[in-house]
């Protein structure tokens, strides 16, 4: 389970993602249409639903569990209930927490992190599910500066003669249409920190784009670039 679309594909040509990558610390994004949809009430026990965190910033309270302690619970979890449809912790049982801080500093936004904590639930073991809640949950949060910039400057790139038009589109989640409906300008929007925006607005947008291409041709640029400069920044296996 990865982050979607292009990010995909970048990310599978990592030498960084040798193994599936769940949610929070591991990706969040496309999985097969086969994912498992698991009953959670065989063990009510495994629910991993963490504690409440401001919506209007996106930033926990600084009670409870961390997004690595969530991430394991929930893999582990899910996997209790469907042990041969289950997720591995990337790098190990061992070598895990390590990696996800890792990953979760040089990666994640707070609003990803905030979709975390009321997502990742044995409610959600199903990947379509868990995406579906955590889109949803972005409808109430608010982004950054970084994160409205990255937007902007795709949309004045891409689709300049709607450039407010396409901000909605491109941030706006639909649950009627579902999470496949969504794409790498949407995960940018939400789900990367501002550092990893201020660089792919940078290298992706403006003058790095074709403005000749059509949207379509600009979007898919605009995806490939921003998935090297994911891949790049997730971090390797601790030794």
């Amino acid at each position: 389970m990865n982050r979607p679309l292009l990010f995909v594909t970048a990310v599978a040509l990592s030498a960084s993602a040798t193994v599936a990558f769940v949610s929070a610390c591991t990706g969040n994004g496309s999985s097969s249409p086969g994912d498992p949809t698991l009953d959670p009430t065989k063990d009510a026990t495994l629910d991993t639903r963490a504690p409440e965190i401001d919506g209007a910033v996106g930033q926990d309270t600084g009670t409870g569990a961390s997004t690595c302690e969530i991430t394991r619970a929930y893999v582990t979890g899910c996997n209790k209930l469907a042990p041969d449809a289950g997720e591995e912790l990337t790098c190990g049982e061992a070598k895990f927490d390590a990696w996800c801080d890792l990953n979760d500093k040089a990666i994640n936004s707070a609003a990803f992190r905030r979709a975390q904590a009321e997502c990742l639930t044995t409610k959600n073991c199903a990947g379509l599910d868990r995406r579906d809640c955590e889109y949803r949950s972005y409808l109430t949060a608010t982004p950054t500066a970084a994160q409205k910039a990255v937007v902007t400057a795709y949309c004045q790139t891409c689709e300049p003669a709607d450039v407010t038009g396409c901000a909605t589109r491109k941030t706006t989640y639909d649950p009627a249409k579902g999470p496949k409906s969504t794409d790498d300008v949407f995960i940018a929007a939400w789900e990367l920190n501002d550092a990893l925006d201020d660089e792919i607005r940078t290298k992706c947008t403006g003058s790095a784009v074709d403005a000749g291409a059509d949207a379509a041709a600009c979007l898919k640029q605009f995806a490939n670039c921003a998935g090297g400069i994911y891949v790049d920044a997730l971090p390797d296996c601790p030794k």
